[in-house]
């Protein structure tokens, strides 16, 4: 009696095994939109390739020129700039969140994206970072995107600099916000 309990007992573990681990799984795409991220599993972005990437970035609303751009196993390099003489850094800002929006949002292939804004000094013809992010789709939030955008012009609260990876040249700090 005690071998056809035990075979009872690791057939009812089994088939119930069989019953909650797909439904354990469900839940994974749920929890990541509590924090803010969109999967889609559609085809209703665009994917992202080397022959289209000049005419998707064209469309891009950006008040900064772009100054390079590069594809390369899905990832996304760009480099904004900054040619006038006194651009506030909130619209810095507003133009990172922009392009990371692209990126993760109307796409479906960019898994991540690293960019930089720049400076150009025309006297010296040189380029001077300013700021740099290597934001990943897998840490990419909506609620972190936002506060970028939103953000006022002073310095990033350090949970955007954390979550989107975004570091902060000297030249940035003493001219954009601690002047």
């Amino acid at each position: 009696m005690n071998r056809s309990w035990l075979i009872g007992t690791v057939v009812l573990i089994t088939a119930a095994s069989a019953l909650i681990l797909p439904q354990l799984a469900a839940l994974e795409p749920a929890l990541h939109r509590q924090d803010g991220v969109l999967e889609t599993l559609s085809g209703g972005g665009v994917v992202l390739e080397s022959s289209n990437l000049v005419d998707m970035l064209e469309k891009l609303p950006l008040t900064l020129t772009i100054d390079r751009a590069g594809w390369k196993g899905n990832v996304l390099s760009l480099d904004l700039k900054v040619t006038g003489n006194d651009p506030e850094p909130q619209e810095l800002y507003q133009n990172m969140a922009r392009v990371i929006s692209f990126a993760f949002q109307e796409t479906v292939n960019v898994d991540q994206l690293l960019l930089r804004i720049v400076a150009e000094d025309k006297w010296l013809d040189s380029r001077r970072l300013l700021l740099a992010g290597d934001i990943r789709r897998n840490e990419w939030s909506l609620r972190l995107q936002d506060a970028l955008e939103t953000a006022p012009s002073r310095p990033l609260p350090e949970s955007v600099k954390i979550g989107l990876r975004i570091s902060e040249s000297e030249l940035w700090k003493k001219q954009f916000i601690y002047p």
